[in-house]
């Protein structure tokens, strides 16, 4: 009954943790901060470039960015992007209205025997508005990068995107994107997120976009030398019954 107790007890504290992850704001990031996923550290985060078509320039206090620890192994740990009081929002000018904003950083394994494996990116929020006269040009599309190095995409590339072209909603197939690569101990991830519309009737507003790094247990060199002992061992067992 004890043994019941503690494990309930434990299971608990669990779930708390889980729903406590504290957001922090991209800002923080940028100066320096960084996010502890279980065993995986997202850390060296760098604003890369930003342009706009009114040529101003995002306020990152209003983009929080909170930990995703529901993902076991695969799709693993992650990170929520909340982008508040529609700072990601553009709205047409009859010409080309447009926000550009790249940025990058790193996600480094604490644990050795734990490496990156694989990674997802998902567009979980948006709002589109546009007027149903057939000829309209909206949307928005990130493009990721993963690479052994800062602004390399040697490992993946992904893209996602929702848009709206001559009043037609692009499908939902286009919302969600992954890679496979060989596990990593670290790997850095470059955004570039572009929001956009062109009539004046017409606005695009990224709210939220989510990912996920999955993970496999590499062996210890000592195991693996007892596992191919193993092998060798049945190998030769196998010659002597023939």
């Amino acid at each position: 009954m004890k043994k019941l107790l503690f494990t309930l007890s434990a299971f608990v504290l669990v779930l708390i943790a889980a729903g406590s992850a504290q957001a922090i704001t991209l800002t923080d990031l940028f100066n320096g901060g960084s996010i502890t996923v279980n065993d995986k550290r997202f850390d060296q985060w760098t604003l890369i470039s930003q342009s706009s078509s009114s040529g101003g320039t995002v306020n990152t206090n209003n983009i929080d960015v909170t930990s995703l620890v529901d993902g076991g192994r695969d799709p693993g740990p992650g990170l929520q992007f909340d982008i508040l009081n529609n700072e990601f929002k553009v709205t047409g000018n009859d010409i080309y209205a447009y926000l550009d904003f790249k940025f990058g950083f790193r996600v480094s394994v604490l644990t050795p025997k734990e490496q990156i494996k694989d990674n997802s990116l998902e567009l979980t929020g948006w709002d589109l508005n546009w007027l149903g006269d057939g000829n309209n040009d909206l949307g928005i599309y990130i493009e990721e990068w993963v690479g052994t190095a800062p602004g390399l995409n040697d490992l993946a590339t992904k893209e996602v995107t929702r848009n709206v072209l001559n009043d037609v909603l692009s499908s939902d197939d286009l919302l969600f994107d992954s890679a496979d690569f060989p596990p990593q101990s670290q790997i850095f991830v470059t955004k570039d997120i572009l929001v956009w519309a062109q009539d004046s009737t017409d606005s695009a507003s990224l709210t939220q976009f989510t990912q996920r790094f999955s993970q496999v247990h590499i062996p210890e060199p000592a195991t693996l030398a007892l596992f191919g002992l193993g092998l060798l061992g049945i190998g030769v067992a196998r010659r002597r019954l023939i």
